[in-house]
């Protein structure tokens, strides 16, 4: 995650991770721990790595889906911002068989009260 999906990101890399993560969920579905959680490290993270990789998934696909950059994440592929972005949220959902979906949905318009205090910083 660190190396393709970035503060800087491009879609290449981003597939590339998404590879990585879909061959580190087959090999995680094979891991066990021996023992109890006692002075046992390995315990934990056996316990976190299906969340873990969810999560990889859920970041790098939204991530994907997003043509353009904001904030603090950067698409060197899409460098401007979409105002049109600024209309909808990305969500992130597995659905009965596990797969990963990614969907729009629109949030309310901003008060005008509170676009106008925005205005005045810019």
């Amino acid at each position: 995650m660190q190396d393709l999906v970035g503060i800087v990101r491009t879609e290449h890399e981003m597939q590339q991770a998404l590879a990585c993560i879909e061959s580190l969920t087959r090999r995680a579905a094979r891991v066990s721990v021996r023992g109890n959680r006692e002075y046992n490290p390995g315990w934990h993270t056996a316990l976190d790595l299906e969340n873990l990789l969810i999560v990889a998934e859920a970041t790098a696909r939204s991530a994907l889906e997003r043509k353009e950059s904001r904030g603090g994440h950067f698409r060197d592929d899409f460098p401007d911002k979409d105002p049109a972005a600024g209309t909808f949220n990305l969500v992130a959902q597995q659905d009965g068989a596990g797969h990963m979906r990614i969907s729009r949905e629109s949030i309310a318009p901003m008060p005008r009260e509170l676009k106008a205090v925005i205005e005045e910083m810019k």
